[in-house]
């Protein structure tokens, strides 16, 4: 076995690493290496060989505070030129490449309410194009006929659902789509978690992000979803024509700073998307979690009214002070009465402990959703997934939407867009290096 060193170049091994291994696998004319073992952080990289088959040796990228020590390694007693010299060239015009070969991406993705309730969405359809942040939102154009099945069942048939699904999509600049797909998924979520706020209504992406070619047709959102081997209903003279009287919905005055907000507060950021994931498990069936994750939401935002404090029992504690209570009560005040705290926080909190630190299940969970049905027992299975779930999520609500509301100017309305042919879409696609989080 022998190694070459190659040298050292400007590289940030985890700022770019990516993106240089992505132009040296261009510089072999591979898209991807057949091969690469990754890394923890610090530990070396190895690329190769290329699928090229243009060398079989491999390329051994290292972490250095002032850059990446890059050296070839292959097989036999000694190197030579013909395997280290293509990696060479490759390096260095990876290096020279970094930051000038972006391009702008679009993407786009199908989003609509959950398909937990069958029937009619009574959210209804988007009243026109509106802008969250950099993603836009353009109506559907359909009424989408959808048959919902319960995945974990195979002897059961399918129920029908019509609803009115929205195209997300928006623009980032970068060096692949390999790198977007990350950046559009986490702004998807965000976008999902504010119309649920929005709207009261749990939405999730009904398709992956998209990447539209420069010259491709926009994403189109079907008439008829998931069709059973017997259908329900007679699809053939279905075109998903959206009814003339359809009821319609705007987006709140909060949402047109919403996405600034949360990108300057990531406690709230944080709060916001446990509030998302509570209202995704309440839809699966885990009222249970679901219950604990809308606590954790509240407490969380709490957490900025209530700060860390050490136990004060003698002078050598360094025990922290159990203050997570306090957060979530001073959160709940920001939007109820001292009475109405005390009411919820008495028991919320206390059902929230049980389920956080032993496991305890309170909902319908228990018997996979089908609760026992008895004249003389009542039904707490009920109780706790209607009842005492449903009043904490319309707290968590409460509070979040109050939060992103605080500071709002008088004259802000929803973010308009005006149709374009390229489709929705920010004014000026944002910079992405660093690729944003959100």
């Amino acid at each position: 076995m022998w190694e070459q060193d190659l040298g050292v170049f400007p590289v940030h091994f985890r700022g770019q690493g990516d993106e240089f291994t992505h132009h040296v696998s261009g510089e072999f004319g591979d898209p991807r290496f057949m091969s690469a073992r990754g890394s923890d952080g610090s530990s070396p990289v190895e690329l190769g060989p290329p699928l090229s088959g243009a060398v079989s040796s491999r390329l051994i990228i290292r972490a250095l505070e002032e850059g990446v020590a890059c050296s070839v390694t292959g097989d036999g007693d000694s190197a030579s030129e013909q395997e280290v010299e293509p990696w060479r060239r490759a390096v260095v015009a990876a290096v020279d490449a970094l930051g000038r070969r972006d391009r702008v991406f679009v993407w786009e993705a199908v989003v609509s309410t959950h398909p937990q309730n069958l029937g009619l969405d009574r959210v209804g359809a988007l009243a026109g194009p509106r802008a969250l942040g950099p993603v836009a939102l353009a109506p559907g154009g359909v009424l989408m006929r959808e048959y919902v099945a319960d995945p974990d069942r195979v002897d059961q048939g399918a129920g029908v659902r019509h609803t009115f699904p929205l195209i997300a999509s928006g623009a980032v600049s970068s060096y692949s789509w390999e790198s977007v797909e990350s950046v559009a998924h986490q702004r998807l979520r965000r976008v999902c978690a504010l119309l649920s706020l929005a709207t009261g209504t749990l939405w999730i992406p009904r398709t992956y992000p998209k990447h539209r070619p420069e010259d491709g047709e926009g994403l189109r959102a079907p008439a008829v979803v998931g069709v059973p081997s017997t259908p329900v209903l007679d699809d053939a003279g279905w075109n998903g024509e959206v009814p003339a009287d359809t009821n319609t919905f705007d987006l709140s005055d909060w949402t047109a700073n919403a996405w600034q907000i949360l990108n300057s507060d990531k406690e709230l950021e944080t709060a916001v998307s446990a509030h998302y994931e509570a209202l995704r498990l309440r839809a699966h069936g885990h009222p249970s979690l679901a219950h604990l994750a809308f606590v954790a939401a509240i407490e969380g935002f709490g957490m900025r009214f209530v700060q860390d404090a050490a136990c004060g029992c003698h002078p050598e504690c360094r025990h922290q002070k159990g203050v997570a209570g306090a957060r979530f009560r001073k959160a709940l005040k920001t939007v109820m009465t001292q009475q109405q705290v005390k009411q919820l926080a008495s028991f919320a909190y206390n059902l929230r402990s049980f389920t956080g630190h032993r496991g305890t299940l309170f909902g319908s969970e228990r018997t996979f959703g089908y609760s026992p049905m008895s004249l003389f027992t009542p039904d707490d299975d009920s109780v706790f997934d209607m009842m005492i779930v449903g009043e904490l999520k319309q707290a968590s609500s409460q509070v979040l939407i109050n939060a992103l509301t605080a500071g709002l100017p008088s004259d802000v309305g929803p973010a308009k867009l005006p149709a374009s042919p390229a489709g929705l879409l920010p004014a000026t696609p944002e910079p992405g290096r660093p690729l944003p989080s959100a």
